[in-house]
């Protein structure tokens, strides 16, 4: 994780580690896709840090670990949160999304959230919805991006594959992903959690306690 993709600065408290998120976590079809990806990844471990089951997810938003009140985020704010989305999140049916290929991007491996058969784009949607329910807890949102990239991630990057040292590898590992994890998995979008995420840069990972299960359309 370069050190411009860090929540925390060197001086700051290891608390900056944690943010508020709101996650889709995957079903076991989901999760038995991505062990088929690492074992792709597998030979490349050297570049890049393959995702845990227990750690696979899709973001959909997060915040920051600061409130509009310049308050951590806490039991208090969370409670707050959980009941806003809920009402956000009502209006919001479920619908049918196809997850991949994987493909190596400049700081992960990750795998394209594609709707399926959706013209209307239920992701972004779903995206707008939760940052209207964060925004509306008190939340602060990090600057949009110009365009929602919806993915999952099955690895996280370990070096500058740009280095001409690396670049071989990352050649190889990209040329393995078009020859190896072209398939995509087919699932329904039912709920998302709101958790407690925690970037750990010296494992170049995330990992995330649930507070909360938020079901779509009731």
């Amino acid at each position: 994780m370069s050190t411009g993709r860090r929540w925390r600065s060197e001086d700051a408290p290891a608390e900056d580690s944690v943010r508020p998120h709101v996650l889709w976590l995957p079903p076991a079809e989901v999760i038995d896709y991505f062990r088929q990806v690492r074992e792709v990844l597998a030979p490349y471990e050297d570049i890049v840090a393959p995702v845990a089951d227990d750690d696979l997810h899709w973001t959909i938003q997060g915040a920051l670990s600061r409130d509009y009140a310049d308050e951590r985020v806490g039991p208090r704010q969370l409670k707050d949160t959980a009941e806003a989305l809920r009402i956000d999140l009502a209006d919001q049916e479920p619908f049918t999304i196809d997850i991949g290929p994987v493909a190596l991007s400049r700081s992960a491996a990750l795998a394209r959230v594609w709707p399926h058969d959706a013209p209307s784009n239920p992701p972004l949607h779903l995206n707008l919805r939760v940052r209207a329910g964060l925004a509306n807890a008190g939340l602060v949102l990090p600057e949009a991006a110009q365009t929602y990239f919806p993915h999952m991630s099955a690895a996280y990057g370990k070096v500058d594959t740009h280095y001409l040292n690396q670049v071989d590898r990352a050649d190889a590992l990209a040329s393995a992903l078009l020859r190896h994890a072209r398939h995509h998995v087919t699932v329904r979008v039912k709920s998302v959690w709101l958790v407690m995420e925690t970037q750990h840069p010296d494992r170049h990972t995330y990992t995330f306690e649930r507070v909360q299960e938020l079901p779509l359309g009731r």
